[in-house]
């Protein structure tokens, strides 16, 4: 198979085969951004790779985030000046090497009298924050005043204003950093499968060998063997070791954030807002498209796992907070268009308090040589996969290899120099120069590229194959992204089309409902599904789109 084929929902069946019957050097189950990550530092490296991943890529925590590359601001307050430091090295690598998806956006910061956020602190915070995230000269933090703030947002509360902070953080589309980075893995050579259920880790001389697992799409069952297997699977790491080998040193402590999202209409907002709340907490306020998203609370969850759903209680403080900062606003619940929850993996130390808890990831290793690692946040994870596979270069009879992703550009971002933001919008209005004869409008386009990057030329050059045998450039449009979506990024269900690769249901849900039945004919046509298959895929996704409504 050539490249773009191993990572074909088509070729599922000859993948399978292929991991069935070779012999991997590192096995790792979780498809998210720390399994993705991990996948490719290893193949980087010249180590055979596999990954297995029981539901859709990024499918839990990985695709449920605020969708920031932060830069570790909030833990300034807690004296974490060399986390802060590596969190800002590390979003510049990641903005460099996922350039079309890890974007600068500018936020504001106000500040009230008698709040929470002092001016003066807040400022000797963000002038720390600059240095050690070594942030660039245009994008480092300035003072707004009042004046100038209301004038641009007369809805702000003005009650005490005394102004505003500017400064940048990264937004990111988190479930696409998670594919990009899967499909540069198997470029190099990781075999990389979704839907397949780990039933059992089978040991010899004490030592886990082998992976039995089921194709849940085929109910076949197959053999994985290896030498070291890992363990990512986020808030399910601590069930995967009790399951399968031995109960996990420490506890998990899982909590759930939300989000929120609006109408620009509604949410008339151009620059992100980042602000304290009633209880002290922070939120942001997130122009996406043309939709704002708010988020995130963090409140304690024992619920499932899989299915972390959005409250009325969490739906009410969002809105809350957002009127009282917002006080021309006068939202209410009708106006949230759609919703996520995600659940992080944070890990409880013994005797420490919920709100002491750390962010940070850990790694245990288990007697029968399971490496679990948990914990963490988006930002860091090309350095939590360089600490996992700089332990196991140390136990292989190869010699060492240095991690080499510092430098490897994503699948979408390999552009021979990585653009700034302005020569990336120059190149955006390249592409539209290319596409436009096919009929796309500049605004649809947009979307189109900054969600693949440099791999637009090749949903470019299928649609001018397709012209005219679509009865609209919309429809003609649609058609090619779901044929890209299956061929190159091993979308198997409605539900990775709509909500893992495109998030269609957070931020253009009446596109879904006029597009649905369309979709699911296409995906029925490549991936052979019956008419009953069909309707099964039709409800399994309304079923599971119901999770993002209000």
């Amino acid at each position: 198979m050539n490249n773009f084929q191993k990572f074909s929902a088509i070729k599922r069946h000859a993948l399978l085969e292929e991991i069935g019957n070779d012999f991997f050097e590192v096995v790792i189950f979780g498809g998210g951004i720390t399994g993705a990550g991990i996948a490719l530092d290893a193949a980087s490296r010249g180590l055979k790779v596999a990954l297995i991943e029981q539901n859709d890529f990024a499918s839990g925590t990985s695709s449920r985030s605020t969708k920031l590359v932060h830069g570790g601001l909030r833990y300034l307050e807690k004296l974490q000046f060399r986390f802060v430091a590596q969190l800002g090295k590390e979003r510049k690598v990641l903005h460099h090497n996922a350039t079309h998806n890890v974007i600068p956006i500018p936020v504001f910061l106000p500040i009230f009298k008698g709040g929470q956020l002092k001016k003066g602190l807040s400022f000797l915070g963000l002038l720390a924050y600059d240095y050690l995230a070594g942030v660039k000269k245009e994008y480092r933090t300035r003072w707004i005043t009042k004046e100038q703030l209301i004038k641009k947002y007369p809805l702000i509360n003005q009650q005490g204003l005394k102004g505003a902070f500017l400064y940048y953080e990264y937004k990111t589309n988190d479930g696409r950093l998670v594919i990009e980075t899967l499909k540069k893995a198997s470029d190099m050579g990781a075999r990389v499968i979704n839907y397949c259920e780990p039933l059992e880790l089978k040991k010899r001389q004490e030592r886990i060998v082998e992976a039995r697992v089921v194709d849940l799409i085929s109910n076949e069952e197959f053999l994985i063997k290896g030498s070291f297997f890992i363990n990512a699977t986020g808030p399910w790491s601590g069930g995967f070791m009790k399951q399968f080998d031995t109960p996990m040193p420490k506890s998990l402590y899982p909590t759930k954030g939300i989000h929120l999202v609006f109408s620009k209409e509604r949410f008339p907002i151009r620059e992100a807002f980042y602000f304290d709340t009633h209880d002290q907490r922070m939120i942001f306020a997130i122009p996406r498209q043309n939709h704002v998203y708010v988020g995130t609370t963090d409140t304690p969850y024992s619920g499932d796992l899989r299915k972390p759903r959005v409250d009325t209680t969490d739906i009410d403080y969002l809105i809350f907070a957002v009127n009282q900062e917002f006080s021309g606003l006068h939202l209410t619940k009708t106006d949230v268009l759609s919703c996520w929850a995600g659940i992080r993996p944070l890990i409880q130390d013994p005797g420490k308090n919920p709100d002491e808890i750390s962010r940070k990831e850990e790694l245990f290793v288990s007697p029968a040589g399971l490496i679990t690692i948990t914990g963490g946040k988006l930002t860091g994870f090309r350095l939590m996969a360089k600490q996992v596979v700089d332990r196991i270069m140390k136990q292989t009879p190869k010699s060492f290899v240095k991690c080499k992703t510092e430098t490897i550009r994503a699948s979408g971002s390999e552009w021979l120099i990585p653009p700034d933001i302005n020569k990336l919008v120059e190149l955006a209005d390249h592409q539209f120069d290319l596409a436009k004869q096919t009929g796309i409008t500049a605004e649809a386009f947009k979307k189109f590229f900054y969600r693949y990057g440099t791999n637009i030329e090749i949903l470019t050059e299928k649609a001018f194959e397709w012209k005219g045998q679509e009865g609209s450039t919309d429809m003609l449009w649609t058609k090619v992204e779901v044929w890209y979506s299956v061929t190159h990024e091993m979308t198997a269900t409605l539900s990775g089309f709509f909500i893992y690769r495109t998030e269609m249901v957070l931020f253009e849900p009446e596109k879904v409902h006029f597009q649905l039945d369309r979709v699911a004919q296409l995906m029925a046509e490549l991936l052979s599904w019956t008419p009953e298959e069909k309707e099964n895929q039709i409800a399994g996704f309304k079923n599971h789109w119901e999770e993002y409504q209000p």
